[in-house]
């Protein structure tokens, strides 16, 4: 006995038919908008130079305040010296120039 192979009454294929006005229009990509995009990139490069023009300038002005300070230091340190030695001289009743004082001016230290 030989079967019969059954053929199936509708045979599928690859194609399919489409109607064109079941087509949707698919919305094409817009070119960006350069002057926009270059504003809003500019916007946001603006605010990140000015945090960083912030945070330079305050470490600037903080080291110039520390040398400026340090000079103050050393300037009132050896003025301070030479008040004290002329007070000592002067309670001692020794002239200026009969004083004498060995030893480098004293340097304040925060210590």
């Amino acid at each position: 006995m030989s079967e019969q192979k059954v053929v199936p009454r509708f045979i599928p294929t690859l194609t399919e038919v489409v109607e064109p006005a079941s087509i949707s229009p698919t919305p094409r990509p817009q070119k960006p908008d350069t002057h926009a995009l270059a504003q809003q990139i500019q916007q946001e490069l603006q605010a990140q130079l000015q945090r960083r023009l912030q945070q330079e300038f305050a470490q600037f002005q903080q080291g110039f305040l520390n040398e400026q300070l340090e000079a103050m230091r050393v300037r009132l340190s050896v003025e301070f010296d030479r008040l004290l030695r002329q007070a000592l001289a002067e309670k001692l009743g020794l002239g200026a120039g009969d004083f004498s004082f060995d030893g480098e001016p004293r340097v304040f230290t925060d210590s």
